[in-house]
C-alpha cells in the first residue's frame, strides 16, 4: 500500500470515497482502506436494526464486499494514530503493532463522535449514546417495558425513541430547546411531528434541562433542572457530534477544506462529519454531518486524485427520515441556519390535517429551503423539484 492512496476511515465517507476512485480509474489495488469498524454499515440505519429482529447484516454495505473483492485492501481493526504530512506518512495501530506506511494521497474520513455533555453520571452504567452497533445491542438486551430517557431530541434521539416504543419500553425524550428537531423543521412543522410522538405513547419534555443522570453504579433516573426526578432504567444520549479531527488538528473543530474537499497540506483531502463542507446557496463554509454530505464530497475528492477537473457550487443538504407514522423531509437552508448565515428572508408555512409544508426565503424572494411533515407516505417528487428550484434560483452566486 505504500504510495497508494489511504483512506482512513471505513464509513460511508470512506467507501463511497473508494468507491468513486475506481469508477475514475485508480486501479482498485491502489487504494486502502483503515477502519476500526468493517463491515461499513449505516449509521443512519441503527434504529431499524434496534426495532426489528433482523440480524445486523442487514444494514452493512454491500459495498464493503464489494470493494474487497475489486482488489481495495482493508485494514479491520486498524486505526490512524498520528500523520506526518512533511513525509507523507501516516502512523497506524493494529494489532498491537503500530507500522508507519507512506502514501500518495490520504484521505480523512473519519467521521465525528459523539458528544457528551458535562452533566453528572453520564459515565454510569445503563448511560449509551445511540452511535453504534454496541449500543443497539445493549438496547435490545433491556427487559420489556424497561422505562428509557433519550437526551436529545435530533433525528438521531427521535429515531431511537420510536424504535425503543415499539419494543414496548416506555420512552422520554427530553429536549433543551424549545423544540424537537430545533436545527432541522420550523415550530409548526416540530409541532406536528410532537404531536404524532404522544400519539405513540412517548412522553416529550421541551425546554428541560438534565442536570444530572442518577445512580450509584447503574442508572436509575434522571434530575431536571429545577429538582424534578424521573424513573429510567437507561439512558441514550443523543446530544450530537464533534468532529474527529485529530490527526489534523488538535482543537477538536472541523477540518478545513476547499470545494474539492483539499485541506492546506499536499495530497491530503478530508470529508464527511470530520470535516467542513460549502454551502450552495451562500458559498460560506459549515460543519454539516450529514450522510449527504459526505457523499457528495466522496465524488469530487475521488475526481481531485484522479487529476481531473472539479468545478463545485456547494452542497444543498437533503434529509428524509421516516419519524414513526410521520415522514420528515427538509431540502436546503432550514430558518434556524438561513438566519445565522445571515440570508434569511421570509417563512411561509401551509398545511392540512395530515401536513405541514414550510418554504424559506432570502431576502429577494428566492426559495432557499423547503421542509414537509405528512402522517403516512409522501412522494418525493416535491422534494426533487425543491432542490431543483432552489439550484436554478442561485447558480449563478458565489
Amino acid at each position: 500500500m505504500s504510495g497508494g492512496t489511504i483512506i482512513v476511515g471505513g464509513g460511508i465517507g470512506g467507501v463511497y470515497t473508494a468507491i468513486n476512485l475506481i469508477r475514475e480509474g485508480l486501479p482498485p489495488e491502489k487504494i486502502t482502506i483503515i477502519a476500526r469498524e468493517w463491515p461499513a454499515y449505516s449509521r443512519h440505519r441503527l434504529a431499524e436494526f434496534l426495532s426489528s429482529k433482523a440480524p445486523f447484516g442487514r444494514i452493512v454495505l454491500g459495498l464493503s464486499k464489494r470493494l474487497q473483492g475489486m482488489g481495495v485492501e482493508v485494514l479491520a481493526g486498524a486505526e490512524a494514530v498520528s500523520l506526518d504530512t512533511n513525509g507523507k506518512t501516516v502512523r497506524i495501530r493494529a494489532n498491537g503493532e503500530t507500522p508507519e506506511v507512506e502514501y500518495g494521497n490520504l484521505v480523512i474520513a473519519t467521521g465525528g463522535r459523539p458528544f457528551l455533555p458535562p452533566i453528572k453520571g453520564v459515565k454510569l452504567k445503563g448511560v449509551v449514546t445511540f452511535h453504534g452497533s454496541k449500543d443497539v445491542e445493549f438496547l435490545k438486551s433491556l427487559p420489556r417495558g424497561s422505562k428509557t430517557a433519550v437526551i436529545g431530541a435530533g433525528l438521531v434521539g427521535l429515531t431511537a425513541a420510536v424504535a425503543l416504543r415499539k419494543l414496548g419500553h416506555g420512552v422520554m425524550v427530553i429536549e433543551a430547546r424549545e423544540d424537537i428537531l430545533p436545527n432541522l423543521l420550523e415550530e409548526p412543522l416540530a409541532k406536528f411531528v410532537e404531536e404524532h410522538l404522544a400519539g405513540l405513547g412517548i412522553q416529550v419534555l421541551t425546554s428541560s434541562l438534565v442536570e444530572e443522570v442518577e445512580g450509584e453504579e447503574w442508572v436509575e433516573g434522571v434530575r431536571l433542572k429545577g429538582g424534578e426526578e424521573l424513573e429510567a432504567k437507561a439512558v441514550v444520549m443523543a446530544t450530537g457530534v464533534r468532529p474527529n479531527s485529530g490527526l489534523l488538528r488538535e482543537d477538536g473543530r472541523p477540518i478545513e477544506v476547499d470545494d474539492a474537499g483539499r485541506t492546506g497540506f499536499p495530497g491530503v483531502y478530508a470529508l464527511g462529519d470530520c470535516a467542513m463542507s460549502m454551502d450552495f446557496v451562500t458559498g460560506e463554509f459549515v460543519y454539516r454531518p450529514l450522510g449527504f454530505v459526505a457523499g457528495h464530497y466522496a465524488r469530487l475528492v475521488a475526481r481531485a486524485i484522479a487529476g481531473k477537473p472539479v468545478a463545485d457550487r456547494g452542497v444543498i443538504p437533503a434529509v428524509y427520515e421516516a419519524i414513526g407514522p410521520v415522514e420528515v423531509h427538509a431540502v436546503g437552508l432550514g430558518g434556524a441556519e438561513a438566519e445565522k448565515l445571515g440570508v434569511l428572508g421570509d417563512v411561509k408555512v401551509d398545511g392540512g390535517k395530515n401536513w405541514r409544508e414550510a418554504r424559506i426565503f432570502d431576502g429577494e424572494g428566492r426559495l432557499i429551503g423547503w421542509e414537509r411533515v405528512q402522517s403516512g407516505h409522501f412522494h418525493s417528487v416535491s422534494s426533487a423539484n425543491a432542490y431543483l428550484t432552489i439550484r436554478e434560483a442561485h447558480k449563478g452566486e458565489s
